[in-house]
């Protein structure tokens, strides 16, 4: 499948979802924590987000950033995504929450893993299929 131009992606993301939410305001608040929780401080060109800060607290910083990055999760469901998604979000969020456990090496991972941005692509990927699909709906309701 051809990638989406920026253009057209950004025709997707105005499009009304069966929520009564644009694909813009679903996604709006996902990208701020996933941006925040992976990417949002840099120190000698490497990105690193409160994941990585809390993470060095041990066991009680990842099951923290664990609960916030289920916020993934959570959206997935409740739009309804397919359950592969569900499935991808959840190994992410328990793969950076178990790795992240570890002393020291799970530090160093959570500084590069970004589970959080892996997890967005993954919502935002599919909310703006959904919303290509029903932009392609009614035109072909209108054609027969």
């Amino acid at each position: 499948m051809q990638k989406a131009s920026a253009a057209n992606d950004e025709a997707l993301l105005d499009v009304r979802l069966d929520s009564g939410r644009t694909a813009r305001e679903e996604l709006k608040a996902l990208r701020k924590l996933a941006r925040l929780l992976d990417s949002r401080f840099e120190v000698l060109g490497v990105k690193f987000g409160v994941d990585a800060l809390v993470g060095l607290v041990p066991v009680a910083g990842d099951a923290v950033t664990f609960v916030t990055g289920a916020t993934a999760l959570y959206t997935s469901v409740r739009l309804r995504l397919p359950w592969h998604v569900h499935s991808r979000i959840f190994l992410n969020l328990i793969t950076d929450a178990g790795i992240g456990a570890v002393p020291v090496a799970g530090d160093l991972f959570d500084f590069f893993f970004r589970s959080h941005k892996r997890n967005f692509d993954l919502v935002e990927q599919h909310v703006l299929k959904r919303a290509a699909k029903q932009i392609k709906g009614p035109a072909r309701q209108a054609a027969f």
